[in-house]
């Protein structure tokens, strides 16, 4: 409809076995490349290395007593469920948007058969060009909902939007490049999976449109120049370098045995750029953009 294209679909996901279902919409005239991917980890082991970087994370569940709280170890089992959405526009005046929300459960492998469970997730967007005011909006559907959840006088997880939002900045961190990939929004991770926290979480991903659609609906129409093209094709090596260097759960999914490389890999742009040590005009939109990658703003 209206040139969005039709996903389509892939799926290795049974009510027994590890698996996924990721659809994917290509070549369409809004989204150049999307996908939206349920991944499902059931009966897995945990190994001393992912056991020792859980214990570092978290060392309790909220509201646990230190006799009741369970002690992640090796070979404590663990399921693990994912959905997430990415959508590379075909409009350079259109960012990127990405979302996922997600939950990580271990069991205990002693009789006593404990079990420990949080949240993790957030909302972002990679924009190419600046257009201040959608930046504000997105931040400004994001902080209304985090105040909604998380109000002051009644927050015992410590959550705010500031704080989710400095999480996000310094997630989306490219070391090497000493930038950031986008201009933000939330990330959160370790939150105890409890109603109120699945409450959060559930409008986080019915949040995943009406935070981003209304930018598509203005911009989508604006022409641009090959140039600009481009630009995008660059900024989405950014992108690429992020996935492949730093992001978790590419890592983590690449990672696991006969891992699905493609429903992993699935959020990479459907075309990038190299230039070797390109450098934005002095001035420009491209230089505007740079500077606030390298140097965050409040935006709300």
């Amino acid at each position: 409809k209206d040139g969005w294209g039709a996903f389509g679909s892939d799926s290795t996901n049974d009510n027994t076995k590890s698996g996924g279902i990721t659809r994917v919409i290509q070549g369409g005239g809004v989204v150049e490349k999307g996908a939206c991917s349920l991944t499902v980890i059931r009966n897995g082991v945990l190994t001393a290395d992912r056991a020792a970087t859980i214990q570092g994370r978290q060392e309790k569940m909220e509201g646990d007593s230190e006799e009741d709280a369970l002690v992640v170890k090796e070979g404590d089992v663990y399921s693990a469920a994912a959905l997430s959405v990415v959508l590379h526009t075909r409009n350079p005046f259109v960012p990127t948007f990405r979302s996922d929300v997600r939950i990580f459960l271990v069991k205990s492998s002693e009789e006593d058969g404990k079990s420990v469970a949080w949240f993790g997730g957030g909302s972002d967007l990679t924009p190419y060009y600046l257009i201040d005011e959608d930046i504000v909006g997105f931040h400004t559907h994001l902080k209304k909902m985090c105040n909604e959840h998380f109000p002051t006088d009644d927050n015992p997880y410590n959550l705010s939007y500031r704080k989710m939002k400095s999480e996000c900045d310094k997630y989306f961190f490219l070391p090497a490049r000493s930038e950031h990939r986008g201009t933000g929004g939330i990330f959160f991770d370790d939150l105890p999976a409890t109603q109120s926290t699945y409450n959060f979480v559930r409008a986080v991903a019915q949040g995943w449109m009406p935070s981003w659609l209304p930018i598509v609906q203005k911009n989508n129409v604006r022409e641009y120049t090959d140039e600009e093209k481009h630009w995008q094709c660059l900024r989405r090596g950014r992108y690429l370098e992020f996935n492949l260097l730093y992001d978790r759960g590419v890592k983590f999914g690449l990672a696991n045995a006969n891992p699905r490389v493609e429903g992993v890999m699935v959020s990479a742009p459907p075309k990038i750029a190299f230039d070797y040590n390109h450098v934005p005009k002095e001035g420009s939109e491209e230089e505007r953009l740079v500077q606030i990658l390298k140097e965050p703003k409040d935006w709300v």
